[in-house]
């Protein structure tokens, strides 16, 4: 049988990832195509396609007619008719669950109708599309269960697969004089920014000594105003989007992931893997990989409260930055997350449908 693929998505590119789920579609076909299948990509956006790794390419529209050349049809959208599709973001209903109340919520749907419109449109599209996928997989627990909750996915066809990490050379961490935790906070308030300064203001008060470094790329009158309301100067330092990331890991002793919305957060793995403890939600997907004092802590988050956060905070504050044993830790979480493991997995849940196409 041959092994050319078919791989549907609504964008696609390269180079220049907007997001860990675009990126890993490309490290995914790249393994794919290492791995001898040819591959035949489906979408309306292509970005770009410099590395070439596909037979061809059309458009989302010409897939039914031409579904009989593929042994499997993958996507990464709940598209008809796909055979495995992986899942990188929540519905619509815990995406309005999480970031708004009920209040804000109303207003919403009468100022954004038409946003709001197409947003339903797409949630109950996708809803009817994905129970007839064969195989869901998702990144993280919190995932399945949105899947199960607001799409009526049968949970034994959900398999949960966390995206995968790169293997990076070892990298000299960096001695701080001042314990120091970072934050991503590209898309500042889905990502915690606020939370965080709240956050800064309540340990400011108990005379902690510490720093936050914000990754975030411009300046912001409200973000600053805050600041200077608060009195946490001393205690914020801004730089922008970061060309080595792991370097910026490996700078900090603490990796913040407070994000009101995040499926899986790869950012808080990939820190893991260079030796960085993170603090996250319980909420976020990569809460999966994290045990309270072991390589970071997971707080309850609820209702936007910093309590939990703060807590979190001093506990790691408290801890003894030169205990190695506890980036050894970090370190090891992560082993079982690298891409020659990932695409094993993928390729088993691929070899499973196949086998089943010819019984």
């Amino acid at each position: 049988m041959s092994k050319k693929i078919a791989f549907v998505t609504p964008i696609y590119t390269d180079d220049n990832f907007t997001s860990g789920g675009v990126k890993l579609n490309y490290i995914l076909l790249k393994g794919l195509k290492d791995k001898g299948f040819s591959i035949d990509l489906y979408t309306d956006n292509l970005v770009s396609n410099k590395k070439n790794i596909f037979e061809g390419v059309y458009s989302l529209k010409e897939l039914e007619q031409n579904r009989k050349l593929y042994i499997i049809i993958l996507s990464d959208k709940a598209f008809v008719p796909s055979d495995i599709t992986y899942i990188h973001d929540h519905s619509y209903n815990f995406r309005v669950e999480k970031m708004s109340n009920k209040f804000s919520h109303f207003f919403y749907k009468i100022f954004n109708r038409k946003r709001h419109i197409k947003r339903l449109r797409e949630f109950y599209e996708t809803k009817n599309n994905i129970c007839k996928t064969q195989k869901v997989i998702v990144s993280s627990q919190i995932l399945k269960e949105d899947m199960i909750k607001n799409y009526g996915v049968n949970p034994n066809r959900i398999e949960i697969l966390p995206p995968p990490i790169e293997k990076v050379k070892s990298i000299q961490r960096t001695t701080n004089e001042i314990f120091t935790f970072g934050i991503s906070t590209v898309g500042f308030e889905r990502k915690g920014g606020y939370l965080v300064l709240s956050a800064i203001k309540r340990l400011a008060k108990k005379k902690k000594n510490f720093k936050v470094i914000f990754i975030y790329p411009s300046k912001n009158f409200y973000i600053n105003l805050k600041i200077f309301l608060y009195g946490i100067r001393k205690y914020c330092q801004f730089i922008p989007v970061q060309n080595d990331i792991y370097k910026f890991y490996s700078s900090i002793d603490c990796l913040l992931m407070p994000s009101l919305l995040e499926p899986f957060g790869m950012v808080a793995t990939e820190a893991l893997s260079v030796g960085t403890p993170v603090i996250t939600a319980n909420h976020c997907g990569a809460a999966d990989f994290i045990k309270d004092g072991y390589n970071g802590f997971v707080y309850d988050y609820s209702s936007r409260k910093i309590d939990g956060l703060v807590c979190a905070m001093e506990k790691m504050l408290d801890l003894k930055n030169s205990d190695t044993s506890f980036h050894d830790n970090c370190v090891k979480s992560v082993e079982s997350m690298y891409f020659d493991k990932f695409l094993d997995k993928y390729l088993s849940y691929i070899n499973e449908i196949i086998a089943a196409k010819k019984d």
